[in-house]
């Protein structure tokens, strides 16, 4: 996998060489880019955060929900993004009376102290698809149990391949922006999820999706991919 190639080959990357990677990505056109945020019912009052925000939509779809009492935070690796999801909630503002302004940084999905994450300060992580796209999923995973409260869920909407590819192709479509060809199995993901420290993972109904447009391409001809939601708790 990814993760485990990114540890023989640099162990600990800097925080410049994390960031050029994922400013790097594509910023349109592929499916993880896609704003259809399936979330948990039971928001209200939660203290949230919408792992890789990209411009903001997300994040306000999820203030609406919190309400008064909750908190949000975006975070996005990309400084460009981060404004630009600043500047949509404040056009947009709330449709719910009362909801919260949703707050933004700046951090790769390794680091969340960078975005004035701490232990336990969590109840909800959010994330759409872009694990599949993450320098180290697995330092990425450990970082989301560091900052959840305990009883803290991970809310993850992802892509699942029938069968993952060697890792070199991994990377490859990874830095395409590829969440289909960067794509490992369920099981493989809910393995890493318990590895990472989440007692409790569990996966909903699967359901039959195909790369399309920039996303498609003749090394995934022929391979199956299911988008999954999976919740795993602390």
């Amino acid at each position: 996998m990814v993760s485990e190639k990114r540890a023989a080959d640099a162990n600990d990357p800097t925080l410049e060489e994390l960031l050029q990677y994922y400013c790097a990505l594509p910023d349109d056109g592929r499916y993880c880019g896609r704003c259809d945020l399936p979330l948990p019912d039971d928001l209200a009052g939660k203290r949230v955060a919408d792992l890789g925000c990209r411009r903001g939509k997300g994040a306000c779809k999820i203030a609406d929900r919190v309400g008064p009492e909750g908190w949000v935070l975006g975070v996005d690796p990309s400084e460009e993004r981060v404004c630009a999801a600043r500047a949509y909630c404040a056009e947009q503002g709330s449709k719910v009376p009362g909801a919260p302004t949703p707050e933004f940084a700046c951090a790769p999905f390794e680091d969340l102290r960078l975005a004035g994450l701490g232990e336990d300060s969590l109840d909800v992580v959010v994330v759409n698809n872009v694990l599949n796209l993450a320098w180290d999923r697995d330092r990425s995973l450990r970082e989301i149990v560091r900052v959840l409260a305990p009883g803290g869920m991970l809310f993850h909407a992802g892509v699942f391949a029938d069968e993952s590819l060697p890792v070199e192709q991994v990377q490859a479509f990874a830095a395409e922006g590829n969440v289909f060809g960067a794509a490992s199995t369920l099981a493989e993901f809910e393995a890493a999820a318990r590895a990472a420290g989440f007692h409790r993972v569990e996966a909903g109904t699967a359901r039959s999706v195909s790369p399309e447009g920039a996303d498609a391409a003749s090394g995934l001809a022929g391979r199956a991919f299911s988008a999954v939601v999976v919740q795993a708790f602390v």
